[in-house]
């Protein structure tokens, strides 16, 4: 998947779950096991204050056998994920929450994890697959009246955290006020001060003050949290700058810049440094604007083409320009417009990200308007049936009436959807099925071969180790490994086959009336060709290789959520078992001849 940014991640471990730890087992009549579970719930809550502690005992309870009771399964699976992201494991800990929040028992607990997996969306930049999921938690945040308070409350964080990463700040700011009114936990509301923060100091709001960052800084240092005071008063010097002028800017940086840099955290440290370097410029400080700029380029080296590294380029350009060094001017303005350009780029395509997901939210409210309409016209026809004449008149005239406003309604419908047909049904990076388009086909093809008799296996692959290409060497080069590694893949020869990207490097592949060995010989075949693909970039030649997952339907199986869950469990083996393989949900296959 695309490597995974910092500043959505952060908040991605602020509002996950916590983990699990081994316990004396005593088995309720369900199943539950009831010291497990107290265990579970212990660590759950541990996890915001004794990260290593969390992450001790998620180890000793990953070493015991699954429990037997669903529910509690699920449970420890969501944990297992949370531990995944302390380790760094982004992609595992995505592959491990997506079953739990697509099929978990427990509602309250799909819909925790729904809002994890959008963290962790935004953070691997699928912000489409992010603001459609959010899409539906927000729904039915509005309408289940048994959710819990708090996990509402933590939906409206995490909704908050990805508006602001989209540059939706109106939409940001009313989230995060809004769980802010229903009293959330300390931990939470300094996270939420947080973000409204940046959403105000973004819209420029005229009511904000001074004293405000201040208050952020001592709600999150009451609860220990050291890398949002330090935001904020990365926030504080900007409003100085936009209110006050460089020189009070400049001041307050000086004064908090050790405790900046003690956080060790890239983003924020960047960022400062590079701030410090333009109010320096500014102020006619040149030698040390250059230090400073140099110094945010050390610190942002992992991510050339991010804010931090545009404005230290930018301030090195016009250093090299006043002291009349053409050569190192033309190659800091050189990297300036290049990581102007990925933000950009990266600005269009969150904007069109946002679109979608705002048309595809309004195309669901249309079709329960519509269907709210239908219901309607259905009562009063059967209103009709039993009223005198006169009576029925009337009530036909207004069932007339209705009948019109559906069908507007439903041509409107029909327009919107031709239009968007090309758009939704194909991925435009790659030129494969989109998720959806996948999805829907995928289903109908196991249906049909359910009903007929025929055998039908799902393929499930992920690019091994992605984030470090988008790293090293940019998203766009990113983005070509990804095309010439569906190329590859859609040359591979074999009847039968629907091929869909699931979204960032997660690639799927549903076969139709073949045999096992056929199948895992496919797989082997595609293994080869993602290893074999090139990408041709600045004179760089890029190539990865990927882990394959396969699974094989069972009699009469149709249901592609559970193939796909289940081909989770295989890509998680192979992965674990060392990458660049094919493995079953039971293990890595014998050889095959492909």
């Amino acid at each position: 998947m695309r490597a995974a940014r910092p500043a959505a991640l952060l908040l991605a471990l602020l509002l996950g779950l916590g983990g699990s730890a081994a316990c004396a087992s005593r088995l309720s009549n369900d199943g539950t096991d009831q010291a497990l579970q107290q265990e579970l719930q212990r660590l759950d809550a541990l996890r915001t204050v004794d990260t290593p502690a969390f992450v001790a005992g998620m180890a000793a309870v990953a070493a015991r056998p699954l429990p037997t009771n669903a529910a509690q399964r699920d449970y420890l699976t969501f944990l297992l994920a949370n531990r995944a992201v302390f380790e760094g494991r982004f992609a595992e800990a995505m592959a491990i929450a997506r079953p739990v929040a697509n099929n978990a028992e427990d509602p309250a607990l799909r819909f925790r994890a729904g809002g994890f997996l959008v963290n962790m969306l935004a953070g691997t930049r699928e912000f489409e697959e992010g603001l459609r999921r959010l899409g539906r938690l927000l729904e039915q945040a509005r309408t289940d009246e048994q959710l819990p308070s708090e996990e509402r409350n933590r939906l409206w964080a995490v909704a908050s955290t990805l508006y602001n990463e989209m540059g939706q700040h109106d939409l940001a700011r009313r989230y995060a006020e809004q769980a802010l009114g229903q009293q959330p936990s300390p931990i939470m509301a300094c996270s939420l001060i947080h973000q409204v923060l940046a959403a105000r100091l973004a819209l420029g709001d005229a009511a904000l003050r001074e004293p405000e960052f201040e208050v952020g800084v001592q709600a999150c240092g009451a609860v220990g949290n050291s890398i949002a005071p330090s935001f904020i008063r990365l926030f504080h010097a900007r409003f100085l700058r936009q209110r006050q002028g460089d020189t009070q800017a400049l001041a307050l940086l000086n004064a908090y810049l050790p405790a900046i840099d003690a956080t060790t955290y890239p983003r924020l440290t960047a960022e400062a440094h590079a701030l410090r370097a333009e109010l320096l410029l500014q102020g006619g400080r040149v030698d040390e604007a250059v230090v400073a700029a140099k110094h945010a380029l050390a610190l942002a080296k992992d991510a050339p083409t991010s804010t931090p590294a545009a404005m230290a380029h930018k301030v090195l350009f016009e250093a090299a320009k006043r002291n009349g060094d053409s050569d190192t001017a033309l190659v800091h303005l050189q990297a300036y417009v290049a990581a102007e350009r990925a933000l950009a780029d990266e600005a269009l395509m969150k904007e069109r990200a946002f679109r979608t997901a705002q048309h595809e939210g309004l195309q669901r409210e249309q079709e329960l308007v519509l269907a709210t309409q239908r219901n309607a016209v259905l009562e009063l026809q059967a209103r009709v049936a039993k009223a005198e004449s006169q009576t029925n008149m009337a009530l036909l005239a207004l069932v007339s009436v209705c009948l019109l406003v559906v069908s507007a309604w439903g041509w409107r419908m029909v327009r919107q959807r031709r239009a968007l047909r090309v758009v939704a049904e194909v991925d435009a990076l790659t030129g494969l099925a989109s998720r959806v388009h996948f999805a829907t086909q995928a289903q109908a093809a196991l249906a049909r071969a359910a009903k007929q008799g025929q055998s039908a296996a799902l393929v499930l692959f992920d690019l091994d180790f992605f984030k470090q290409v988008n790293d090293r060497y940019g998203h766009l080069s990113g983005d070509a490994v990804l095309r010439a590694v569906c190329a590859e893949v859609r040359a591979v020869p074999q009847q039968g086959v629907l091929l869909g990207r699931l979204g960032g490097e997660e690639f799927a592949t549903l076969l139709i009336g073949v045999t096992p060995d056929q199948v895992l010989a496919y797989a082997e075949r595609c293994r080869r060709a993602v290893a074999s693909a090139r990408a041709e970039v600045a004179g760089q030649s890029l190539s990865v290789t990927a882990s394959f997952g396969v699974v094989f339907a069972k009699q009469g199986e149709s249901a592609l959520p559970d193939l796909l869950a289940r081909a989770d469990r295989a890509l998680y083996l192979a992965k674990n078992n060392g990458r660049d393989r094919v493995c079953t949900e039971h293990g890595a296959p014998l050889q095959v001849a492909a």
